[in-house]
């Protein structure tokens, strides 16, 4: 499948995915209060911190892989089975530990029920891997698109009849069950439980790396939520993850949808020996002339999106959202670094600089925990410029690049996000800042932003006006077939 087909059919999957959780957690934030979601933050928490040894991006081996053998794939479905119910038990056994240390009996009731997802997803690895190999984006995107539905029907369903945080765990569980009826369903195929460690030198060595980049990644986030419901509490720690949900809505919709397709392409090109230059340059302009004006939109309308969508309780999060945002915004000028490592064969290097990059990040977080909210909001910010310097020059060396040419990309997209944020920049400054600002008006604000974000894009000239063209076709075409 091209990438373009592709983007389609995981843009119209994530299009549907965002309607049901941004809606799901609209319906949660006037069931729930900031107490009860931080209960259930903090477990997933700790899971997180267990978690860490099951990150190791096994997914993205069997992606990566140029050949892949019958021992291959049984190696790598036994080691992920081996470390889901590593995970399982070890979730299990520190549930009680973790409701003790933060006096809370709900955390370990939590903790219990999301013990089974790391069990459950065992029995999927193996056809949602290779449908992503073999780039069947059309069957994930369905599959995406009905776990999310069942897990947030599940949820909503379970909350209104006063399951508190449990609905929140149940509906994870149910979701995640679907996924594995509908993966084992469409790649039938590639379903096997056969079990083998003739290739776990192999599958551990990369496995390992992996750990030292993504799980430390997970562990140092989840760490930091650790920190934060001790030192603040769990209604601060509730407010931060309403924060931080929103600002993943936006990155995990449009960046890690465009991540796993342009992961695949990247892995295709250096199979075929053909340098990542031209398409890392394309990536890293279509992707910043979205995002920056996106999270920079996020950053200035927080307080009364907050306001208006979840009610007067969150307005805490405004603040940490705004910082957030900010901090995406620099993170986003190096995009796809994981993707970019992995392909070529540099995840020992990124091993090393995420180590480096995790500990920084916590021990700063801890220290804006002092502050408060914004303190810590604050520090992420530090971390995304910490993750710039570390990562800028081998991104550049990778991928054939020069800072030069970076530059006038940057330029056109910073341009693109004055001329997108303008008109609610000076709705906020007349309103002085106030999260009571008029819901009419700030989609008035939204909208005309959109069509001077538009009309610059044609008058730039800029390939993300080419490719939302040629999307649009692919879409037109998804519509034909169908």
């Amino acid at each position: 499948m091209s990438v373009r087909r592709g983007l389609a059919w995981m843009s119209l999957s994530q299009g549907g995915f965002f309607v049901i959780q941004f809606g799901g957690s609209v319906i949660l934030a006037r069931l729930l209060t900031p107490y009860e979601l931080g209960v259930y933050a903090v477990a997933a928490a700790v899971i997180g911190v267990i978690g860490a040894v099951q990150a190791f991006g096994l997914a993205g081996f069997v992606v990566r892989e140029h050949e892949l053998s019958p021992d291959l794939l049984a190696s790598t479905f036994t080691i992920n089975a081996c470390l889901a119910a590593m995970l399982a038990a070890a979730i299990v056994g520190l549930s009680s530990v973790s409701s003790s240390f933060l006096r809370e009996t709900g955390v370990r009731n939590v903790m219990m029920v999301l013990a089974t997802l790391p069990l459950l997803g065992a029995f999927e690895f193996l056809p949602s891997t290779n449908l992503e190999r073999r780039g069947r984006f059309e069957l994930i995107s369905l599959v995406s698109l009905m776990r999310a539905l069942s897990a947030t029907a599940v949820t909503v369903g379970l909350a209104f009849c006063g399951f508190s945080f449990m609905s929140i765990a149940y509906g994870n569980v149910a979701g995640a069950v679907v996924s594995i009826v509908l993966f084992n369903t469409l790649g039938r195929q590639h379903v096997s439980f056969r079990l083998s460690l003739s290739e776990w030198r192999r599958v551990t060595k990369f496995g390992l790396q992996m750990v030292a980049i993504s799980g430390v990644n997970a562990l140092g986030g989840r760490a930091a939520e650790l920190v934060m419901g001790r030192l603040l509490g769990l209604s601060a720690l509730g407010l931060y993850a309403r924060a931080s949900s929103l600002n993943s809505l936006l990155w995990d919709n449009i960046h890690l949808v465009i991540g796993r397709v342009v992961f695949v392409d990247f892995a295709d090109l250096r199979r075929k020996g053909v340098s990542l230059h031209d398409s890392y340059l394309r990536t890293v302009d279509v992707v910043t002339a979205v995002l920056w004006p996106a999270f920079a939109g996020f950053a200035i309308l927080s307080g009364p999106l907050i306001e208006t969508v979840y009610g007067d309780k969150w307005v805490g999060a405004a603040q940490p959202l705004s910082l957030l945002s900010v901090a995406a915004i620099v993170l986003v000028s190096i995009t796809m670094t994981w993707e970019v490592f992995v392909v070529c064969g540099e995840t020992g290097r990124q091993a090393r600089f995420e180590v480096f990059r995790a500990g920084a990040g916590l021990a700063l977080f801890s220290i804006g925990c002092t502050v408060g909210l914004v303190g810590a909001a604050t520090a992420r910010i530090g971390e995304a410029i910490l993750s710039l310097f570390l990562y800028r020059p081998h991104l550049e060396r990778l991928t054939e690049t020069r800072l030069r040419e970076f530059l006038p990309i940057y330029a056109r997209s910073a341009a693109l996000t004055l001329i997108a944020v303008a008109p609610a920049t000076a709705l906020m400054v007349l309103r002085g800042w106030s999260e009571h600002t008029p819901l009419l008006s700030v989609l008035t604000a939204i909208g005309a932003g959109i069509a001077g974000w538009l009309l610059a894009l044609r008058w730039l000239r800029h390939p993300l006006q080419s490719e939302l063209t040629r999307l649009a076709g692919s879409f037109r075409t998804l519509r034909q077939a169908s």
